[in-house]
């Protein structure tokens, strides 16, 4: 018989034992669903996102065509978010598993008040962000029917800050434009 004192092969063996590990204890272990914050440009591809995926989102320019009959309208930025996030609040209160935000959200600050907001009803966060090119974007703009002017995108893309964990997202969901030659681009996505 092995002495396990100086037997290596017979010595008991440590125990595996799972680890959770989160970035705020605050956060609840258990969520009651996910909330999904769509990330990037105009013409980087987020609504055909959706739309590829057969997912209905809530979307600031749905929004601002209900409210103004013009998803163009810019001018009441403060109303159309104002009643994007009570659209959320009410998804969340009546506890829909799945919530999607289709919106630019360039900045943490922009992001944040979503997070908070979902955190507080006990939500987890994604990300979807789309790292695609100002110049395809660019590219894509000139071929919409609505066109954002040039220096708005330039602007906006000046702000666009890829999304972090520390922000309070559980889940980062990168979609990147692969644009090989003589062909349109197409999406890679890959999850973080």
């Amino acid at each position: 018989m092995s002495d396990p004192t100086t037997d290596p092969e017979s010595a008991p063996r440590p125990v595996a034992r799972p680890v959770t590990v989160t970035s705020d204890p605050a956060v609840p272990k258990k969520y009651k669903g996910v909330v999904v914050l769509s990330i990037g440009l105009p013409g980087s591809g987020k609504s055909s996102w959706f739309k590829r995926n057969n997912i209905t989102p809530l979307s600031s320019d749905l929004l601002r065509g209900l409210l103004f009959d013009d998803p163009n309208e810019q001018r009441f930025q403060d109303l159309v978010f104002s009643n994007l996030r009570s659209l959320l609040r009410a998804r969340l209160v009546a506890r829909r598993p799945m919530n999607y935000v289709d919106a630019t959200n360039l900045s943490p600050h922009e992001r944040q008040g979503w997070i908070k907001l979902a955190h507080d009803y006990g939500y987890e966060v994604h990300a979807v962000y789309f790292d695609v090119p100002l110049e395809v974007c660019l590219d894509r703009n000139r071929k919409r029917q609505r066109v954002v002017a040039e220096d708005v995108m330039r602007r906006m893309s000046a702000k666009l800050q890829p999304p972090t964990f520390e922000e309070g997202f559980t889940k980062i969901t990168n979609v990147r434009v692969k644009k090989k030659e003589g062909e349109d681009a197409s999406a890679d996505v890959r999850a973080l």
